[in-house]
């Protein structure tokens, strides 16, 4: 069904490549920077969109442009990243990963329950006191949400260090999968929280990519284009039905003209919870396990049968094997697998092939495509409407994963690769961010997605009836149905008088994933049947009952909440009021009352009265027709009015159920845990700076005392050096012995007492060229100087012979310094403090060079117009002709004489800036 987006209540601007940043007013979110977030079950991608920047992918501090998804717990510090992964087959069990996998989710689920089908070393358990999941690592209790903040706080700092600006980056979206319920939203959201992030929007990972794919795209009008996203991830497949389409619009709010824009809308979607790159990790990790059993347990012949899979350093070995045979396989027939001294000095060797890998995986690969099925049922679609399937996410690369695909959607469908499969959705969510945010101009494109499961509400009253026989109220409804539009509002109204209890759930349903809890959130309405009460007092309003109304929002981000709630109570009265009525009107109303008589006297008297109350308007002419004004009467009538009277309820929420979102005390908790291990991780940076540096200058000292040996010789005496190469050594063995438990302040400490002998030495070797170089410079300079303030006395009358003077005795005070120091330092022992250092000289020749600089900007005075004195005219009135002309003669000689002078003037000015120019070059 073709949708308009200009009636969708979600649409969206994307970004063009170059990004504008836009002087429009700051409505709503503005921010110089955000993030795109795709947290993965494996790998985190962030994309970053700043102003006068194009979008970019972040890379980590190691240049990867992707991060796993891990925390290592190792002597009270925290490692991310490829840190963490590089030391998990030595700690599987101070390293959880799969996070996300937790998140919001109970024991139960089926895809928690995955992760210990396939032996992770730390799974989690139901904690009652937070209402939710916890996992056990290095002795302490971490939440998922904990763990998830966590990692959030690294893909901040990280981008701090990769952006521009060097500051961290709070504005951000993050993708969801399709499937994730609103408990699990908000478990990502209190993650967001605890990190200090402000979540703009949450983004479905397969809509994020269908926007990425969509930004240049405008289709043909009337020719809508659908398009298949699958994607393979880490633990979960995910299928989309998308349509694409093109429409008109305004190119301005006041413009008449249009420009067609391209748009987009989810239909359907699929997935499988359980289907993903690591179940085929499991199934090469499961084989490689059993063909090292039968090798260990023949090994030993005790009679025991024992499995590798129950400890886990042996299984982590495995699984990181299991995933490079995974990716080798996908471009090559065979794989050597190889791990020494795997368990109990028992090293495995084997050779998997390709098709055995096929032949072990054979059950996952023919679940690959029901997400696609599901996705088209939901859609209401058929395979023959599709024009085209992108794929997208790791996991698809699998050769037979890709034949599956291939041969379920015929000849007709190749499987597209348009977009790039790891990043599309880290960009996509950037693209949404910047569309939030009013602080980018974007291109615009429609977007619609929708929520896939069936919202329902149920009614009741607040207090138990205590009468058995009076029948309890209450009420259902599904307001939200499966696959309806997100960010809406619905409105359920209802005639109560008593307060109500509300509660949000998801209706029963094959699509919703299974173990998931219904319950959502819980309301307590009061207020009601204060209300009622209230109103049933007035008169006339004693058997009204309040009318209730309900406003609810499924958000952006899929986000469902009770917004307002309000009761009103109508009431009908009459009122009486005169209104004027025309006499006319008024007499034929009291036709019958009156005698005929009277009725023509009436009607004379008011004709006489409409004759004397005519007027003509101004500017009419005497043979037009003036209308009678007609006499007006007041009548006093009975008019029914209406009221309406409205309370704002009170709206308590709650949630219920065994997994529910962050209470404002564990968040107080949660946040101080986490500072107090992001103090405990600071105060090892700079720890370990502290020592890399004592470390680092101890090796300078030896390195610098032999490259340098007979420099610092002239500079030293034995002692000297003996001491300091025995400060260095000592300090050295009290590093690596003494000093491997030291504070920071120790190692401060330490610094200060190797430094400070050592960089007098040091000083005193570089002062030995640096001294003589600077007085010769100095020299050269003065000398200059004094060149100069001779050739001003011709070049330069305005500067006085005073002025002159003075420059010249700074000259001789700074070479009478200058001889006095090298004189003193000629005297001095070179082992000793030197009298004066270069960077001493410099300063002397300062004071000097503004003294001249300011002189030389003053300029020549300028020559005066000699003015020649105007001859008198004689006044006689018998002057001959000849005598006037040659007084004009005259005059134009005057004239002449003095544009000549003017010149003489200008050409003197010019003189003076070309010679103030050249004394600036000189000097």
């Amino acid at each position: 069904m073709y949708i308009h987006p200009s009636s969708s209540p979600f649409r969206l601007s994307l970004l063009s490549l170059f990004l504008v940043a836009s002087s429009l007013t700051n409505v709503g979110v503005s921010a110089k920077a955000i993030l795109g977030v795709d947290l993965g079950s494996l790998f985190m991608k962030v994309a970053l969109v700043q102003r006068n920047s194009p979008l970019e992918i972040v890379t980590n501090l190691h240049s990867k442009r992707k991060t796993e998804v891990m925390v290592l717990f190792d002597q009270g510090s925290r490692f991310y990243g490829a840190d963490a992964s590089s030391l998990i087959a030595r700690k599987p069990h101070l390293t959880p990963s799969a996070l996300g996998v937790m998140l919001g989710r109970e024991e139960g689920h089926p895809a928690v329950q995955a992760l210990s089908d396939r032996h992770y070393p730390i799974t989690p358990s139901y904690n009652s006191t937070r209402s939710g999941l916890s996992l056990q690592v290095a002795g302490s209790d971490y939440t998922p949400e904990e763990l998830v903040a966590m990692v959030l706080d690294h893909a901040k700092e990280i981008t701090g260090a990769f952006s521009t600006g060097g500051t961290a980056v709070k504005d951000c979206v993050l993708t969801v999968p399709s499937f994730y319920t609103q408990k699990e939203r908000l478990a990502l959201l209190d993650a967001a929280q605890l990190a200090d992030l402000n979540v703009l929007s949450l983004i479905d990972e397969n809509t994020a990519a269908a926007l990425h794919f969509g930004m240049d795209r405008i289709e043909e009008e009337g020719k809508p284009y659908n398009v298949i996203f699958y994607n393979m991830g880490s633990n979960a497949v995910q299928a989309s039905v998308v349509q694409f389409f093109s429409y008109d619009r305004k190119e301005g709010k006041y413009s008449k003209q249009t420009k067609k824009v391209g748009a987009f809308e989810v239909l359907g979607k699929g997935w499988d919870l359980t289907l993903g790159g690591s179940a085929f990790d499991a199934k090469i990790m499961d084989f490689m396990a059993e063909e090292f059993n039968q090798k260990w347990n023949a090994k030993r012949s005790d009679g025991v049968e024992k499995d590798v899979r129950k400890f886990p350093r042996p299984v982590s070995k495995l699984r990181i094997q299991a995933n490079k045979a995974k990716h080798v396989l996908s471009a090559n027939t065979g794989f050597p697998l190889y791990i020494d001294s795997l368990y109990d000095d028992t090293t495995y060797s084997s050779h998997i092939t390709r098709e055995k890998f096929e032949e072990i995986s054979k059950d996952l690969i023919d679940r690959s495509t029901q997400p696609i099925e599901m996705a088209l049922k939901q859609a209401n679609m058929t395979l023959d409407e599709i024009d085209a399937i992108e794929l997208i996410g790791g996991g698809m690369r699998i050769p037979k994963v890709q034949d599956q695909l291939q041969n379920y959607l015929g000849e007709k469908l190749d499987l597209g690769l348009h977009i790039n499969s790891d990043e599309s959705m880290a960009l996509g969510a950037a693209f949404h961010g910047a569309n939030v945010s009013t602080a980018f101009r974007v291109r615009h494109v429609g977007m619609e997605d929708i929520n896939p499961f069936p919202i329902q509400i149920s009614l009741s009253d607040e207090s138990d009836s205590t009468d058995e026989e009076e029948e309890k109220w209450s009420k259902q409804s599904i307001i939200f149905k499966p696959n309806g539009k997100l960010g809406v509002k619905k409105t359920v109204a209802f005639t109560h008088d008593q307060d109500v209890l509300c509660s949000v759930d998801y209706a029963p349903s094959s699509d919703l994933p299974q173990g998931t809890s219904p319950e959502i959130e819980h309301y307590k309405i009061t207020g009601v049947e204060t209300f009622a009460k209230e109103m049933q007092e007035k008169k006339g309003l004693e058997n009204k009952k309040p009318k209730i109304s309900l406003q609810f929002e499924l958000s952006n981000s899929g986000i469902i909440k009770l917004i307002k709630a309000e009761a009103n109570v109508e009431e009908i009265f009459t009122v009486t009021e005169e209104v004027e009525v025309e006499d006319d009107e008024e007499s034929e109303s009291e036709e019958g009352e009156k005698a005929e008589g009277e009725a023509d006297s009436s009607s004379e008297e008011a004709e006489a009265t409409e004759t004397e109350a005519e007027t003509k308007e101004d500017g009419a002419s005497e043979g037009e027709e003036e209308k009678p004004k007609k006499k007006k009467k007041t009548k006093t009538v009975e008019k029914e009015k209406k009221k309406v009277h409205k309370r704002s309820l009170t709206i308590e929420s709650s949630y219920v159920g065994k997994v529910q979102p962050y209470s404002s005390e564990i968040m107080a908790e949660s946040k101080a845990k986490l500072e107090y291990l992001a103090q405990k991780d600071r105060e090892r940076i700079a720890l370990e700076e502290a020592k890399n540096k004592v470390e680092s200058y101890i090796y300078y000292i030896k390195n610098k005392m032999s490259d340098d040996e007979k420099e610092i010789a002239t500079v030293t005496t034995e002692e000297q050096r003996t001491f300091i190469l025995n400060l260095a050594t000592t300090s050295e063995d009290w590093l690596y012995d003494d000093g491997y438990d030291a504070d920071l302040a120790t190692f401060e400490d330490k610094y200060v007492e190797l430094s400070e002998p050592a960089e007098a030495i040091f000083t005193r070797q570089s002062e030995l060229k640096a001294r003589p170089s600077a007085g010769v410079e100095l020299k050269k300079k003065l000398q200059k100087i004094e060149d100069l303030m001779l050739k001003w006395e011709n070049d330069k009358p305005q500067i006085t012979q005073e002025e002159r003077e003075e420059v010249m005795e700074l000259v001789n005070n700074a070479r009478k310094w200058l001889d006095d120091m090298e004189m003193k330092q000629a005297s001095n022992p070179a082992y000793e403090t030197p009298v004066y250092f270069s960077q001493d000289v410099p300063k002397q020749a300062k004071p000097i060079e503004q003294m001249v600089a300011k002189l030389n900007k003053r300029p020549k005075p300028k020559v005066e117009k000699k003015k020649e004195e105007e001859e008198e005219k004689e006044k006689d009135e018998n002057a001959t002709d000849a005598e006037a002309e040659a007084k004009a003669d005259g005059e134009e000689e005057e004239v002449g004489n003095e544009d000549e002078a003017s010149t003489t003037s200008e050409d003197t000015e010019e003189e003076g800036k070309e010679e103030e120019k050249k004394g600036e070059d000189e000097l």
